[in-house]
Formats: C-alpha cells, sequence, structure tokens
C-alpha cells in the first residue's frame, strides 16, 4: 500500500512537468507554423494573399510566444503552490 502512494506522489509531481512540455511544443509549433507561412510567401511558394500570409505569418508566432509565456508562469505558480503546501502541512505529495 505504501509503495502505491509513492507511485502515485511520483505521477503527479510528473504530471505538471509533462503537461507543461506539452504546452511548450505546442508553443514552438505554433511559431513554427508562422514562420514556415511567411516564408513560403515571401519565397512565392504560397497561394495565400499578402494579408493572410502577413496576418498569420505574424499572428501565429505572436500566439506561440504568449502561449509559452502562459504557460511557464502556470508552471511556475503550480510549483510554488506546490511548495506553500508542502512548507504548510510538512508533508510531501508522495505521502513521506
Amino acid at each position: 500500500m505504501d509503495e502505491k502512494k509513492k507511485e502515485n506522489g511520483a505521477a503527479a509531481k510528473n504530471r505538471g512537468v509533462n503537461l507543461f512540455a506539452l504546452r511548450l511544443a505546442v508553443a514552438a509549433y505554433l511559431v513554427y507554423l508562422g514562420v514556415d507561412l511567411l516564408r513560403a510567401y515571401l519565397a512565392g511558394g504560397s497561394a495565400l494573399s499578402a494579408a493572410a500570409a502577413w496576418g498569420c505569418g505574424l499572428g501565429f508566432p505572436i500566439a506561440g510566444l504568449a502561449f509559452g509565456a502562459y504557460s511557464f508562469l502556470r508552471y511556475r505558480r503550480e510549483k510554488a503552490a506546490e511548495k506553500k503546501e508542502v512548507e504548510e502541512t510538512g508533508k510531501t505529495p508522495d505521502g513521506d
């Protein structure tokens, strides 16, 4: 039973890191998508209009950077809340 608590605690601890990594992957993809759209337009290989190419080419990277910043701030806030809970209760998340 004690071993099960430790496994659940470790899984909960890694959950935040996994979510942060997935969010950063989405943010990086948004930046890549926008840069690639704009690059294709500037190279002349895009069927997008100028307004759509510039709008998406700048909008996606801005959205990706904003989402990356949000992800980082949320990750820090969750870690701070976890640390505060450990200090208040004296118990670590894995039940020790």
